[in-house]
């Protein structure tokens, strides 16, 4: 009997390292898993952020082949408008030109007013002026010739506007303004091609300021 008992209880010893062997089996072999899963989600994670990487360089190169599209599409447009405006110049210098210039004007006028921003704006500010004055109206042309020069006051056209902003003063009776828009040019541009002219003129207004009027008499 006391044999029996030993026996089994060496069995029993028995099955128990033969459990605690297998449970540490298990356990390395649900490590070693753990070890391959762990690895497979890391590479799993890098494979990922890669692809995200990959999504982001695409969706960047979409958005420049976007915007590369819309500089395209404005930069035509603006060649388009440009090529608009210059036609629209040359047609109203072309009517000045010819004498049409109540046609002139209209032309002059909406093309300051489509093209505020364009090359040819100052230009055709001027020549506006001077297609008032050809017409002689000369409360627009005073009025346009004053707006040119506050607006462009280095403009290669600003020794110009002043001697015939100085004429329009004449014809509208304004000596005195006319006096002086004569001395400032002669005195800022004393080598301008229309020199002469601004001192004859000068000279003039000057002479006819100390001639007797009819009352005076």
């Amino acid at each position: 009997m006391f044999f029996a008992f030993s026996t089994s209880l060496s069995w029993a010893n028995i099955n128990t390292e033969k459990v605690v062997m297998d449970h540490n089996k298990k356990i390395k072999k649900l490590r070693k898993n753990n070890r391959q899963l762990t690895g497979k989600i890391e590479k799993l994670e890098e494979q990922q952020a890669q692809n995200n990487k990959k999504i982001q360089e695409l969706f960047h190169l979409m958005e420049y082949k976007k915007s590369e599209h819309l500089v395209e599409e404005t930069m035509l447009k603006v060649r388009e408008r440009n090529k608009k405006a210059k036609k629209a110049y040359t047609n109203a210098r072309s009517l000045l030109l010819t004498d049409q210039y109540d046609q002139a004007i209209g032309l002059f006028s909406e093309y300051l007013e489509l093209y505020p921003d364009s090359n040819h704006n100052a230009d055709a500010h001027y020549w506006l002026a001077k297609s008032y004055m050809a017409k002689q109206d000369y409360q627009n042309a005073k009025k346009t010739f004053v707006e040119f020069q506050q607006q462009n006051p280095l403009h290669h056209k600003f020794s110009n506007s002043m001697f015939e902003l100085a004429s329009v003063y004449v014809d509208l009776k304004n000596n005195q303004q006319a006096q002086e828009m004569l001395e400032s040019m002669i005195k800022k541009f004393p080598n301008h091609n229309a020199i002469h002219q601004a001192k004859s003129l000068l000279d003039s207004i000057q002479f006819s300021s100390t001639q007797p009027t009819k009352d005076s008499e």
